[in-house]
């Protein structure tokens, strides 16, 4: 090998190991990654206000109408696990093999082949995917809602990973 190509390629390398966060020369470390978490008392305080005073509302007539405490127990429980995603914080993960969804430490991922389209949203950025090929099968949607400094970072990110599709 000739010095000239000896050099070039240390030079190749330098500017790659350089462009990495963590000092690897690793293609998945140059790739953008995004990492939020979702949680409605926080990113929509005054949406959350309202709809726990709606609960409490419903609770309260429960209890005046049917003067059970038990009854608006079942009630309030029951608003609250139809709701969970009000309560509960998700954290999403995007990265070179998807969207990684975090509720309560169960993981679930979603690779960037079943990705259909996405679509910005009033807070963030709305995730058209289907999981089964076919025709006729159920499309779903997931929103990501993140502060409005950092919905252009969220946007260019899946821009480059849904580039080819």
């Amino acid at each position: 090998m000739t010095a000239k190509r000896t050099k070039e390629r240390s030079q190749t390398r330098a500017h790659a190991a350089s462009g990495s966060s963590a000092g690897s020369t690793s293609a998945l470390s140059q790739r953008p990654e995004f990492t939020t978490v979702c949680w409605q008392p926080k990113s929509q305080p005054f949406l959350f206000a309202g709809v726990s005073l709606v609960y409490l509302s419903v609770v309260f007539g429960v209890y005046w109408f049917s003067e059970d405490v038990v009854m608006a127990s079942i009630s309030l429980v029951a608003l609250l696990l139809v709701s969970w995603r009000l309560w509960i914080p998700i954290r999403f993960h995007i990265g070179p093999t998807g969207i990684i969804q975090s509720v309560l430490g169960q993981q679930r991922q979603l690779g960037w082949g079943y990705v259909l389209q996405t679509r910005p949203h009033r807070r963030g950025l709305q995730v058209i995917y289907q999981t089964t090929a076919g025709q006729y099968s159920l499309r779903k949607t997931i929103v990501i809602s993140v502060p409005f400094a950092q919905q252009d970072l969220l946007k260019s990110t899946f821009d480059y990973y849904l580039q080819d599709q």
